[in-house]
């Protein structure tokens, strides 16, 4: 059986020669050379040279399209509007102008996609999905709303059913279609396979690995599949909550062990990947078994040595019924309930974790809001109840307004909006009155100054 990698540069072959089987333009095709930049992909090098990125490859014999490296030498034929080209032509010459916007990227085929979009140096607008198997529409909705990130929740049991069995075939639909409309893509990774689990476990919910090498390997294993394509992991969810954690003891210095072996293998299969450490829920219990204080959490994380460990903190900022600007002290009589921790308010949760941040020399990194969002409905859940004060153009207007003020903190990475379709989708489920699709806050969103 040929290998993966075989078959990927069959394919580009046989794309290629499609795509160069019509005959020419009438201006004479040129031969260029281009050295490949920082931020450079070798599909967004492909639309400013109005070359198919597939050419490219063949052109250059690259085993592997996602993976160029910066002050490689790339063989651009046929070229004919690529700005190293005019550069070349006439180097006695005033610089040249700006060149014409790039021609939209093309669309990546099935199995061999094209590289991933270039990450944003700081803040980003994106929303959480559920599509492990891709979903055009979600993409182009995304798209449609000027979003550039995407995450999606990969639940490890289900791609290693036994040590080293990895499976990453049903991801790959989702990180294609992304690729192609130019959206990054954030995993977040949980729930370990029941054979890496503890003996004694309760295995009615998941949980994190009796042995956090096994997570490691599995990371490192999917950063070597998706290098280039996926552009940021997240390593668990919510590990202060005991549900999250498997009714196991809530124990920050396990799960700093956990983030650094996993960071380490993300680091040495990628280097340039994105390692954020998950996201803690906001909340005020602090009894040890049932959660741990985020905030404090977050504390002892460094305390245990998490700090050379993630190059971001994930958060939750959960608003409730509660502005994104309120912050602890503010009150509604209208509406009393969620007012008296700040773990309700958005605002004091981002600007507790920045506190933490800067009080143990992080200040370069970012807070990454991973999970965000107001609910509206009329029909809530129970503990859902303050869904029902909030109504959708409230939700809309609070989730621009999020995102507006974040981007003025400047300390502040891609933000992702809790959900984007759950409401059409699961529409049974306490998730659906934080979707947005068809609703006032899509085209809130999507008519937001970015």
């Amino acid at each position: 059986m040929r290998s993966p990698t075989a078959l990927l540069v069959l394919l580009v072959i046989a794309l290629a020669l499609i795509a160069t089987a019509s005959p020419a333009a009438a201006s004479p095709a040129l031969d260029v050379t281009y050295t490949v930049k920082s931020g450079d992909t070798l599909s967004g090098i492909g639309s400013r040279c109005s070359v198919g990125w597939q050419t490219i490859a063949v052109r250059n014999k690259l085993a592997n399209p996602s993976r160029i490296a910066v002050g490689q030498k790339l063989v651009i034929p046929g070229a004919k509007t690529c700005a190293e080209r005019a550069a070349a032509a006439a180097p006695a010459q005033a610089p040249a102008q700006a060149p014409a916007a790039p021609a939209a990227p093309q669309a990546a085929p099935a199995v061999a996609a094209a590289p991933a979009a270039a990450a944003p140096a700081g803040f980003g607008y994106g929303v959480q999905v559920h599509a492990p198997g891709g979903d055009q529409q979600a993409i182009d909705m995304v798209k449609g709303m000027g979003f550039n990130w995407i995450k999606q929740q990969v639940e490890w049991h289900r791609y290693e059913g036994s040590k080293g069995a990895y499976d990453f075939g049903g991801l790959d639909g989702l990180v294609n279609q992304a690729n192609a409309a130019g959206v990054n893509v954030l995993f977040s990774v949980v729930k370990a396979p029941g054979w890496a689990r503890p003996g004694n476990s309760n295995f009615g919910v998941a949980g994190p690995p009796a042995n956090p090498q096994d997570m490691a390997d599995f990371m490192g294993a999917m950063a070597s599949h998706f290098a280039g394509r996926v552009r940021a992991y997240e390593v668990w969810n919510e590990q202060n909550l005991w549900y999250e954690w498997g009714h196991e003891p809530l124990d920050p210095g396990r799960y700093v062990d956990l983030l650094c072996r996993a960071y380490r293998a993300i680091k040495a299969a990628d280097p340039g990947m994105i390692v954020l450490a998950g996201a803690p829920t906001p909340t005020g219990v602090n009894d040890g078994s049932t959660a741990i204080d985020d905030v404090a959490y977050l504390q002892r994380m460094y305390a245990a040595g998490a700090k050379n460990c993630f190059d971001g903190v994930g958060s939750h900022p959960s608003g409730y019924n509660n502005p994104p600007d309120a912050k602890f002290g503010y009150n509604n009589p209208a509406e009393p309930s969620f007012k008296n921790h700040p773990s309700f308010f958005f605002r004091d949760t981002m600007e507790r974790y920045r506190a933490v941040m800067v009080a143990n020399g992080d200040a370069g990194k970012r807070v990454w809001p991973t999970e965000f969002g107001w609910a509206s409905t009329g029909s809530p859940h129970r503990g859902y109840e303050y869904a029902t004060q909030n109504t959708e153009a409230e939700q809309a207007d609070y989730n621009v307004r999020a995102y507006q003020m974040a981007k003025g903190w400047g300390w502040v990475g891609p933000m992702f909006l809790w959900n984007l379709d759950y409401n059409v989708t699961q529409p049974s489920t306490e998730l659906a009155a934080f979707g947005i699709m068809g609703r006032a806050a899509q085209g809130a969103l999507g008519g937001m100054p970015k």
